[in-house]
């Protein structure tokens, strides 16, 4: 060896020091997917509501529960529909814009033209057709999902800018405003109800029928699912017509707790409901979770943002920390064996 070589183990030496911790976390990252998954959520929601309990003994109060009762009902909606989609290994971005552009259309026609009840259940047909679209820009043209609706989500709001005026329009009748204030069952708001009969629904549909069964096995492996028959275009353009019938339906509940329609009034939905989907535990990837984790997520994610208001913790910073949650929840459940197909 020449006098000016030097020893190389030293350098691999000190690259081994510095990966270490990096292995040791992503160690964690794999325990807990493999064996905690399923019970992470479970485990964090009691602790969260303990801490916030501790920090301010109102949060358990009869009118805060009612309140977040009443905040989780349009977000439970709205999310339900998109875990079919998130579940066979697709996304909807759009589904905030859906809500919006269907509240929308029913305000004016309830306002300005008198169709009273039928506005509001074209909410539903409106959010169905929108997810049709939706499918058919994704499956027949052949596009990802991701740029599908990250386009039709500008699409709908602006359209949606178009019917409003860009300005509120106020309902002063609204039918079933029954629906938004009234309690069937005592201190639980009828819209929470309602999302609740939605949830147990497509809870008996995910799993006891061949469409929700399809939708797992698309989502584990589209190309296996094709070859093995299942008429994969068709159940997948039933998942986004579903998710856009629920994303119209959180729509028209928001219309209901609100009086009125405006531009934004969905915008803050799209990432809550990711957001609400991924920490309940169903993977981006597709294949894993389903609907009881989604409620179990809106649950996590209402207390959490309830907890940090009631608690007087800063808006910025609830921000913040709403995102690092998103991220920790992508972490703990995304399969990254599988991560090449997480956008299509």
């Amino acid at each position: 060896m020449a006098d000016n070589e030097t020893p190389g183990p030293e350098p691999a030496a000190s690259e081994q020091a510095a990966a270490r911790p990096v292995e040791v976390f992503f160690d964690v990252v794999e325990f807990i997917q493999r064996w905690g998954r399923p019970l992470v959520p479970v485990l964090v929601l009691p602790v969260l509501i303990g801490l916030f309990t501790a920090f301010e003994s109102r949060f358990i109060s009869i009118t805060n529960l009612n309140v977040m009762l009443t905040q989780a009902g349009p977000l439970l909606m709205i999310s339900l529909g998109a875990t079919l989609v998130v579940l066979m290994g697709s996304i909807d971005l759009s589904v905030g814009a859906i809500a919006t552009l269907s509240a929308a259309a029913a305000a004016v026609l309830i306002s300005d033209h008198g169709w009273g009840t039928a506005g509001f259940i074209l909410t539903i047909f409106v959010g169905m057709a929108l997810g049709g679209f939706n499918a058919f820009c994704s499956i027949a043209l052949r596009l990802p999902s991701f740029i599908v609706t990250l386009g039709t989500l500008s699409i709908f709001t602006g359209i949606a800018l178009h019917i409003l005026s860009g300005r509120a329009v106020f309902v002063d009748e609204l039918p079933f405003e029954w629906l938004a204030r009234g309690e069937l069952i005592p201190d639980v708001p009828n819209t929470f109800l309602a999302a609740i009969i939605v949830w147990v629904l497509l809870v008996f549909i995910n799993r006891y029928t061949r469409f929700g069964r399809y939708l797992v096995a698309i989502g584990a492996g589209e190309p296996v699912a094709a070859l093995s028959g299942v008429p994969v275009r068709r159940y997948k353009t039933l998942a986004f017509i579903v998710s856009g019938a629920t994303a119209g339906f959180g729509g028209a509940i928001l219309l209901l707790q609100l009086g009125s329609a405006t531009p934004r009034m969905g915008e803050s939905f799209l990432l809550d409901a990711i957001a609400a989907i991924v920490i309940g535990g169903t993977a981006l990837t597709g294949g894993v979770g389903g609907m009881p984790r989604t409620l179990l997520g809106v649950a996590l994610l209402t207390v959490l943002s309830n907890g940090l208001n009631v608690t007087g913790v800063s808006i910025f910073t609830q921000e913040i920390l709403r995102g690092l949650v998103v991220i920790l929840a992508v972490l703990v459940t995304i399969d990254r064996g599988r991560m090449q197909n997480l956008v299509k």
